[in-house]
């Protein structure tokens, strides 16, 4: 259906074009060049093309998404950070606590297709924080559950990839049960059946997901999983009211290589399971492939902490929607030197001392 809007093309490469209000011009993010109303609205053939309903609709929130976000880099690790407009220009990176510059507005591109808000509040997120860490003072690095230290928590959406596919699969093995053994004076003699087992499917996944930001932790995010995914709204920028927003930096090319092998490290699991159980089993022949990929772009909510200590960084996280958490504490070295080697090493000198005492006496 003709319903009138025109989305425009870049003249250069004919990728779509973004209004970019830091240099008031058109831009595309693709090659990089910039372009006037004026110059656009001539008569340049193919630089423009009728758009449906749904596009132009997406286009227009791709243009409020980067009209009312900021992105915002740290100077120390880089991070990306989207706020909306009213973030003051003291801001502290949530990774390293270093003071993040403002560079300008969001390309629409970044803008998330869904999101999962919080529903843990900071009190929750302080209160299981101090519980983790009460059972571990002796060994914890002095300032690391202060009042100062817990100050830095704070509510962050990090961005995550979340890929929707299925694997296709075929396996062959030989399954090995005993069925009888008996013993012929030194020897034992074992009867063994064998079965010749074949399994040929498909397994179909949803919701695979890999976090699309370089400077989250990726063990650390693996950690504070699963997120409940039915609970997913579309995204609307009142749910980043109140907490910040990293921007991705990892792409699906490169988030891909971990997706795959998920999902074919638990397909090859779900076929052995399918086998049932056997004496021994050995897999021959087996070819697992990813196909039909769908991606989503999303925001899932993380309570985040960071905390440096003799140079190192160490970080806590809490599962915003679930209230899972992970992360590392910061040793004492002395301490635990001291309850490790130290302790030990008095006590059997103490012990030796009582032995050779009474010894001596006897």
């Amino acid at each position: 259906m003709d319903n009138g809007i025109v989305a425009y093309k870049c003249p250069s490469c004919g990728a779509p074009l973004t209004y970019s209000a830091a240099t008031l011009d058109f831009a595309c993010d693709y090659c990089g060049s910039h372009f006037t109303k004026e110059t656009l609205d001539a008569p340049l053939e193919g630089h423009t093309e009728k758009i449906s309903a749904e596009e132009a609709e997406l286009y227009e929130k791709q243009k409020k998404f980067g009209e009312e976000n900021m992105l915002y880099l740290c100077p120390g690790c880089g991070a990306a950070v989207i706020t909306d407009s009213e973030l003051s220009a003291s801001a502290e990176c949530a990774y390293c606590h270093s003071a993040v510059v403002l560079s300008g507005r969001l390309a629409g591109q970044y803008r998330p297709d869904k999101i999962i808000p919080f529903t843990k509040t900071r009190e929750d997120a302080v209160r299981q924080f101090k519980e983790w860490i009460s059972t571990k003072k002796f060994f914890m690095a002095k300032g690391f559950g202060s009042d100062e230290a817990i100050s830095k928590l704070q509510g962050i959406y990090i961005p995550f990839w979340l890929a929707d596919c299925s694997v296709e699969g075929r396996m062959y093995a030989v399954g090995t049960n005993t069925v009888s053994s008996i013993r012929r004076g030194d020897y034992i003699i074992s009867t063994e059946a064998k079965y010749e087992i074949a399994r040929e499917g498909s397994v179909i996944y949803q919701g695979v997901p890999a976090d699309a930001s370089s400077s989250a932790d990726d063990a650390l995010m693996d950690s504070i999983e699963p997120f409940d995914y039915t609970q997913m709204v579309d995204f609307d920028l009142s749910y980043l009211s109140g907490h910040s927003a990293q921007r991705y930096d990892v792409g699906k090319d490169m988030v891909f290589p971990r997706i795959n092998s998920r999902v074919l490290e638990a397909t090859e699991a779900v076929f052995r399971d399918s086998v049932g159980k056997y004496g021994k089993l050995n897999v021959g022949n087996k070819s697992f492939g990813i196909n039909n990929i769908n991606w989503q772009h999303v925001m899932l909510p993380l309570w985040f902490m960071s905390y440096k200590y003799k140079d190192k960084m160490y970080y806590y996280a809490m599962n915003g929607q679930t209230g899972k958490f992970g992360g590392m504490i910061p040793v004492n070295k002395g301490k635990l030197f001291l309850f490790t080697v130290g302790i030990p090493f008095l006590c059997a000198l103490i012990v030796s001392l009582l032995f050779g005492f009474l010894g001596g006496w006897v």
